[in-house]
């Protein structure tokens, strides 16, 4: 199939229908965060067994450890999906798709690339949150204030990426965000031919 058969199946997503994908996407996230936080809480408890005496210093680092994996998680979960099907959650709910301009699927590497390349959903402002906590974390074990730029940065850059990302959507004539643009990517409707039927009752 040549790239000149393909342009026409190209239709632009909404933009309505990105914003409904990046909240459902949000939502699945912050179960990530709950789960992970949990597990985080819990891990306090039985090291401070149970309230009764202080918690070692040692609990702090692994609830730091265990809140912190959610971002690289989360980021090999999104991947995974966008190599496997060009989709997320958010996306496959609301019926669009990630491809290359020329209508091909996303390799491996061109799927991680979009993702830290300010993508909404690894610069999110649900990690914001994250990214504080491991700030006060890290600040009072280490009193290092390199950590608390970077940090304090990604607090930042979890802010504005999705206010940079539907700007530069609504701006551009193919409706590509920032790591679109860089990717060489496009989100597209998906196709009602492409989804696969319903199982007969």
């Amino acid at each position: 199939m040549t790239a000149t058969a393909t342009v026409p199946a190209l239709r632009k997503a909404r933009l309505e229908a990105r914003l409904a994908a990046f909240a459902v996407d949000s939502v699945v996230l912050l179960s990530f965060i709950l789960v992970f936080l949990a597990v985080a809480g819990l891990q306090l408890l039985i090291a401070s067994d149970f309230g009764e005496e202080d918690p070692p210093d040692a609990s702090f680092y692994a609830i730091l450890a265990i809140v912190m994996a959610v971002i690289p998680l989360w980021l090999a979960f999104n991947v995974a999906l966008c190599h496997w099907r060009g989709q997320t959650v958010g996306k496959y709910v609301v019926d669009i798709k990630v491809v290359r301009e020329d209508g091909r699927p996303l390799g491996l590497g061109m799927s991680l690339a979009r993702f830290l390349l300010l993508h909404p959903l690894l610069f999110h402002p649900f990690l914001a949150l994250l990214w504080l906590l491991t700030a006060a974390i890290t600040t009072s074990l280490t009193l290092s204030a390199a950590v608390l730029v970077v940090t304090l940065a990604l607090v930042f850059l979890s802010l504005a990426a999705p206010f940079l990302a539907a700007g530069s959507i609504a701006l551009d004539g193919k409706r590509r965000a920032v790591h679109d643009r860089v990717t060489g990517t496009m989100v597209i409707p998906v196709a009602r031919s492409q989804r696969a039927p319903d199982p007969a009752p």
